[in-house]
């Protein structure tokens, strides 16, 4: 009998999860590392808005829109309830012409956005205290308590034998030409047959014995969550000066700019207070809307923008696996990794984000 393939994944959250179970359910034994709890950091401060709505290019609208089916297969799977909710989207950040190029390229790629007037905007979400003239509403879009997410999955590899291994710091990976890898750690060493690095924003620190670093573009962002709220609201609300969902315990999930990068002198405790002014000011019924936990956090962001997905250059054997929509993405890249290392089938969804197309940088 062959033995079965060894993979050490270096980074718990919702990339480094989903990839450790599709390993495992390729016959892979598997080992989970992270330097912190398991979960993620990058999980752990994310809103958690599972689309497809913005893709600079054709190939990355592909790939996002794919990954809200493995995403909601992946939930059903495993009975991801409690932590995945799919209430589907109102947009409204632009106005104008920026709005209509929005709806414009969707309608364009197929994806089903639909343009709603103030009347149905009001009708979806009858809390809100003034709807917009027009927003895009996009109903396969789904939202995901990141962290709780990822680790549910690892509970589900840990129950079928995986090995997790967190407060656990990589200082290096070790190479052996036709004798695998040796992860070392603070703990001890790990010898595995593929080395899968799914570090975030991590990544452009790189790694002793992997003579590569990923150029990053990481951003700072603030993550707001609220005690429960009676008001209830239905849908990702998506405004222009706000974005903010619910949970199904009431409370809400909320941010200022999704995309933005927080500017390091900005006092967080007071943009906080703005941003939980805003929503009680678009809500009926003057909530009583209480902060809970500010979450202070660096979005990792590859240089282009764009995911990087597969071989690091010149070392065969060590993957990456790293990226700024990691919620979206995190199910259908474990499962197109997962194939590509286990079984020698590359996705062309994964082509154009190679990480040789930073080979020279």
């Amino acid at each position: 009998m062959t033995a079965a393939a060894k993979v050490v994944i270096v980074g718990s959250g919702i990339i480094g999860a989903s990839t450790a179970l599709a390993c495992q359910d390729l016959g892979a034994e598997v080992i989970v590392v992270d330097q912190g709890p398991l979960g993620g950091v990058a999980s752990a401060n994310s809103f958690g808005w599972i689309n497809a709505s913005f893709a600079e290019t054709q190939a990355y609208f592909d790939l996002r829109n794919a990954a809200l089916e493995s995403f909601r297969t992946l939930g059903q799977r495993l009975e991801l309830q409690a932590h995945v909710s799919w209430p589907g989207t109102l947009w409204w950040e632009d106005a104008g012409q920026d709005f209509e190029a929005q709806f414009a390229s969707l309608t364009a790629r197929g994806y089903g956005a639909r343009r709603l007037d103030h009347d149905e905007i009001a009708a979806l979400e009858p809390n809100l205290r003034a709807c917009p003239a027009h927003a895009l509403f996009t109903p396969m879009e789904g939202a995901a308590q990141a962290q709780s997410v990822a680790q549910s999955l690892l509970a589900h590899v840990a129950r079928r034998g995986g090995q997790l291994c967190p407060e656990r710091e990589v200082t290096a990976v070790r190479s052996s030409p036709g004798a695998g890898h040796i992860v070392q750690t603070n703990a001890g060493d790990l010898p595995c047959d593929f080395v899968i690095l799914a570090t975030g924003a991590a990544a452009c620190r790189g790694l002793a014995g992997v003579e590569w670093a990923l150029p990053m573009a990481n951003k700072r962002g603030m993550i707001l969550q609220t005690r429960p709220v009676q008001t209830r609201i239905h849908h990702i609300l998506m405004t222009p000066d706000v974005h903010f969902r619910q949970n199904p315990d009431g409370s809400l999930v909320a941010g200022e700019i999704f995309s933005g990068d927080l500017d390091p002198s900005e006092d967080a405790s007071a943009l906080a207070d703005t941003v939980i002014a805003r929503i009680c000011q678009k809500l009926r019924g003057q909530p009583d809307v209480q902060l809970a936990e500010v979450k202070l956090g660096e979005r990792p962001v590859p240089l282009d923008g764009l995911p990087v997905v597969g071989s690091v250059p010149g070392a065969p054997g060590v993957f990456l696996a790293v990226m700024h929509s990691g919620v979206t993405l995190g199910p259908l890249i474990g499962q197109l990794l997962a194939q590509e290392i286990l079984q020698g089938s590359p996705s062309p969804l994964l082509s154009s984000f190679r990480a040789s197309r930073f080979a020279q940088a």
